[in-house]
């Protein structure tokens, strides 16, 4: 048998069928099949933050129909370790949170963005049951920007944004920065901060691979103590992979997950 559903449903069925922590599920009067407490641990995600936004000389350019937008990124390290931990995210549109668009004003529609986000975070989440009852949603606490390390990553991102979008070459298409505006002082670039971040949508890491006490996966994709299971998806990941091709990879989980099957 083979469970391929995604990082948050992976481990929520797994601990409706009695997999996960003992103490957790038999609070919620699930029979204990296997205690393993790493499941729905580990979470990580991208976090994307909406965003740096500048006004456009005149009118935008019309996209294509089928263009998301966004046709380049940069990849960046926010200290001087060289690790690639930051990128950024220019969006050919106006790209905000609600939180970020009553506190700083709603841009207009000939904006563009240039959305900062962190890809190597340090700050972990997990998922939870909230019943026993499988038509309830799980609780996940994505915990985005939980260490000192992440929130600094994130401040830089911002700054880098800003420093990108105000150069000369930009000149021609800039009108001015809208959000969070050439004069913001550090308290609102840190308020930004908090108010803009959110989910990239590519969270992994709930069900993770490894022989230590929190895996829930072996090396092959078993599951831990339980015969004739394995779970082939992105939440078997370890760690967070720094691009944004976690389906890509979790296509490639799929198809190792059948040649051991095959084997």
């Amino acid at each position: 048998m083979i469970l391929a559903a995604g990082t948050i449903h992976s481990p929520k069925l797994l601990m409706l069928s009695g997999v996960g922590k003992a103490k957790a599920l038999r609070s919620l009067g699930i029979d204990l099949v296997e205690n393993l407490p790493g499941v729905g641990q580990n979470l990580q995600d991208h976090v994307l933050l909406s965003g740096v936004v500048f006004k456009y000389k005149g009118k935008m350019p019309d996209r294509p129909a089928d263009s998301n937008a966004v046709e380049a990124e940069a990849y960046l390290s926010s200290s001087p370790s060289g690790d690639t931990d930051i990128n950024l995210v220019p969006h050919q549109l106006p790209v905000v949170t609600p939180e970020v668009a009553s506190r700083f004003g709603t841009p207009p529609p000939d904006a563009f963005t240039i959305a900062p986000a962190l890809v190597q975070p340090t700050s972990k989440g997990s998922v939870r049951l909230a019943t026993n009852n499988f038509q309830d949603a799980a609780l996940i606490d994505g915990n985005y920007l939980g260490t000192d390390r992440d929130f600094a990553a994130i401040l830089r991102a911002i700054e880098a944004a800003r420093e990108l979008g105000n150069q000369n070459a930009f000149e021609g298409l800039r009108e001015s920065e809208l959000i969070p505006g050439p004069k913001a002082s550090a308290e609102e670039i840190r308020e930004l901060a908090r108010l803009a971040s959110a989910s990239f949508g590519h969270a992994v890491g709930t069900c993770k691979m490894g022989v230590d006490k929190l895996a829930v996966v072996d090396p092959e994709l078993r599951v831990h103590g339980i015969l004739g299971l394995r779970v082939a998806d992105a939440s078997v990941m370890p760690r967070i992979i720094t691009g944004p091709g976690t389906n890509a990879s979790a296509h490639m989980i799929g198809g190792r997950a059948a040649k051991l099957m095959l084997a």
